[in-house]
């Protein structure tokens, strides 16, 4: 289902690149996620990365999205993930607090609202990959029930993942914007047995034209 959802998107935005391009906006952009039922508030948590978008009309336009996360994990999502380790790898989770990174590639499909003076609502959707690093270390086998701390290559994986964005923009000058947006992203596991990540996440981004 997944594929056939990400497929579809990526054919919208062929289509829809092939419009003749109006405008570009390239900037950086920071978040931060909100405690929720996968996110944990022991952390701080942060998204930070970087977004380009072609505009082929006055409202539609597409781009791509390179971002980092650190998310820590919230204790349901942490018991979850945990009693899959100790079921398939005899492993279990050290410490109360977990949190690990991922790294988005995306596409997306921005719509933007008519401008009233210099502000305007816009509604993004973006489907594409996350290279997730969980933090866990490789095994140590001195103990029946292994402790798993650290990081370890061996927890490095790539997970297909889609998000939805709601954001709000203030043009300061013609080429220059500053945006508020509320961000959703879901990411599916790679294991049947590993539960889904979702986090909510809400921050700011400044865009330059041209």
């Amino acid at each position: 289902m997944w594929l056939r959802s990400l497929s579809l998107t990526f054919a919208c935005l062929a289509i829809a690149a092939g419009a003749e391009a109006k405008s570009t906006w390239f900037g950086p952009q920071l978040a931060f996620p909100v405690p929720a039922r996968d996110i944990g508030d022991t952390q701080l948590g942060i998204d930070a990365g970087v977004t380009l978008n072609n505009m082929g009309s006055s409202h539609v336009g597409v781009g791509v999205d390179l971002v980092y996360h650190y998310w820590p994990a919230s204790p349901e999502y942490k018991a979850a993930f945990d009693r899959y380790l100790r079921s398939t790898r005899y492993e279990a989770i050290d410490g109360s607090t977990w949190a690990f990174s991922a790294f988005q590639v995306t596409a997306h499909l921005k719509l933007v609202a008519p401008m009233i003076e210099r502000h305007g609502p816009w509604l993004q959707v973006g489907a594409g990959m996350y290279r997730l690093n969980r933090n866990l270390a490789d095994p140590n086998w001195d103990d029946s029930v292994v402790i798993v701390v650290g990081r370890g290559l061996s927890n490095i994986t790539v997970v297909p993942g889609w998000y939805a964005s709601v954001g709000f923009d203030f043009r300061t000058c013609s080429n220059m914007v500053l945006g508020l947006d509320a961000n959703y992203h879901h990411l599916r596991s790679e294991n049947k047995d590993i539960p889904h990540f979702s986090a909510f996440t809400v921050g700011t981004r400044v865009l330059f034209g041209w």
